[in-house]
């Protein structure tokens, strides 16, 4: 290994040991634009959590309890 080459260490380990798979910076899905590196348990787990995300949140219609001027934003 030389000097610039590192090994990547996945986002969610935590030190728990419950990583699986190869580590790679995964592509971003959310407007951040930011990759982090995970493995491949929990790049799926990532995955099925936007999945719930999107059911809630990514409709054109807001949410039911959705308030604009609560923080002046809009949906």
């Amino acid at each position: 290994m030389t000097i610039n080459e590192r090994t990547l260490e996945c986002l969610q380990d935590h030190g728990i040991d419950s990583c699986s798979g190869p580590v790679e910076y995964r592509h971003p899905l959310t407007v951040t634009g930011r990759s982090f590196p995970r493995c491949e348990h929990h790049w799926t787990a990532r995955l099925v959590e936007q999945d719930r995300i999107e059911s809630l949140y990514g409709g054109d219609l807001p949410p039911y309890d959705f308030d604009p001027a609560y923080a002046g934003e809009v949906w």
